[in-house]
């Protein structure tokens, strides 16, 4: 008769154990169980997740990349006539124009002297 309460404690103590064993392998016992709280940087360095990004900024005035855009692109890629409001020209990017709506860069250069807008679809960029 005494194996009967010892075997009842042993029981308990086993169901005891499990239940912290399923609680702690699920997260319930970590301190961090919400995920996102904790930041853990990538090895080798790398931006500060807490230090603030800075936008780009604008190029100073005489730092203009010109705009290069082969004679084969010329019926895909035009002045509009219109202006933007920082008073560059608009160029306009014809998807329509272009082999099956891909441009391909070869001797293409889009600089900062025009605003350009694609017209037409949905531009795909093939590979050199």
């Amino acid at each position: 008769m005494s194996s009967q309460p010892r075997m009842k404690q042993f029981l308990l103590a086993l169901a005891a154990v499990g239940v912290v064993s399923t609680l702690t392998a699920c997260g319930g016992s970590s301190s961090n169980v919400s995920p996102g709280n904790v930041v853990i940087p990538p090895d080798g360095g790398g931006p500060d997740p807490n230090e603030p990004v800075e936008p780009p900024q604008p190029p100073v005035d005489g730092d203009t990349v010109e705009s290069v855009i082969p004679s084969s692109l010329s019926d895909a890629i035009y002045d509009s006539g219109e202006t933007a409001p920082n008073g560059k020209p608009v160029y306009i990017i014809d998807v329509t124009a272009l082999p099956g709506g891909n441009l391909d860069p070869a001797g293409l250069l889009l600089g900062n002297d025009y605003v350009f807008r694609i017209e037409g679809g949905a531009l795909r960029i093939t590979q050199n």
